[in-house]
């Protein structure tokens, strides 16, 4: 058997989920980026085998930009490294889903609040609250998923606070994992999201500071339900 053939029989294949990276961009944040992700959206499910080796011939990098991503995902806990078991995708940590609960929770308290204290336009909201509703009509929770994030990125840039969504999304990759779980065991779990999104969005058009707080509170706290659900 040749060499080359040898590489062929032992490349692992790739799996449909994972798409081309952009070679003009930094590879290692898109690797990173397209594991994390497919992490929280379960195509790569807890407990199953994942490496370095793996994720070079899967993006057809060198292992040096993957070993960057690789050290990232090890570092946010989605990721195990297990003494002669091998590195592993990690099961959901509830410590870290109540962590990112907590900290997202005060940060978007404070981005509601501070919408509600200004005079900002707020029909950027229309456009990705139209496209929630096609989500849910068609009962498609990673849709909606996609489009919850645009939601909050938009909320942080309405309240002229950009950073209080990227340290939100730094910490809050168990919690999403909640949050699919939720969605996804719930059929009707989208639906009200969407539905805490217009009761959000009404209290921001009327300025109403307080009750936004309590809305935005409830909202993230949702995903600790998965958790709790999933541990029964």
């Amino acid at each position: 058997m040749t060499n080359s053939t040898a590489n062929k029989i032992n490349k692992p294949s790739r799996p449909p989920f994972i798409r081309d990276i952009d070679r003009s961009r930094p590879i290692g944040g898109q690797i990173y980026e397209a594991v994390r992700l497919n992490i929280i959206l379960e195509n790569l499910k807890p407990r199953e085998p994942i490496n370095e080796t793996d994720l070079a011939a899967w993006f057809g990098v060198s292992r040096t930009p993957v070993r960057d991503a690789y050290l990232r995902l090890i570092e946010d806990g989605l990721i195990n490294a297990q003494y002669k078991v091998g590195t592993i995708v990690a099961p959901i940590d509830e410590a870290r889903v109540r962590e990112g609960i907590i900290i997202r929770r005060a940060l978007e308290r404070e981005v509601v609040k501070i919408i509600c204290e200004g005079t900002t336009d707020l029909r950027s909201l229309d456009k990705i609250i139209a496209l929630q509703s096609v989500a849910v009509s068609h009962n498609d929770h990673i849709e909606f998923f996609r489009l919850d994030e645009e939601f909050h990125a938009e909320l942080a840039e309405l309240a002229s606070l950009p950073s209080a969504w990227r340290l939100a999304y730094s910490v809050k990759a168990h919690t999403d994992r909640a949050r699919i779980m939720l969605t996804g065991n719930m059929p009707n779990r989208i639906n009200i999201a969407f539905q805490e999104h217009l009761g959000l969005v009404e209290a921001l058009v009327a300025r109403d500071g307080e009750l936004a707080q309590a809305l935005i509170a409830k909202h993230i706290n949702s995903a600790i339900e998965a958790v709790q659900e999933h541990a029964k």
